[in-house]
């Protein structure tokens, strides 16, 4: 999967694409398939250090997502095929 990174604060020209494995879904959990992501005003705050409730750099940009399930962990409540949605922290389905 791709992963856009903030390392450290600064402009945009310090966001970094990297690739790394898809993760797999744990117990109670699902995977979603990302298929639109954004980067709102709290992804660009955290990026400049104004966010203050940003996780410690470097992080992962990405508060909102929207996809499609397409692994879920034994006794997750949705399933494979389901569409769900995410506002960081939380997923929502």
């Amino acid at each position: 999967m791709k992963q856009v990174w903030i390392p450290k604060i600064g402009g945009p020209e310090v966001l970094k694409v990297k690739e790394a494995p898809d993760p797999l879904a744990k117990p109670g959990e699902v995977r979603i398939r990302v298929k639109a992501a954004g980067i709102n005003f709290a992804d660009l705050l955290a990026r400049q250090g104004l966010y203050p409730d940003a996780p410690k750099l470097p992080t992962v940009v990405g508060y909102e997502a929207a996809g499609i399930v397409d692994q879920a962990g034994e006794g997750a409540e949705f399933k494979a095929g389901d569409r769900g949605r995410s506002h960081h922290p939380l997923w929502r389905i």
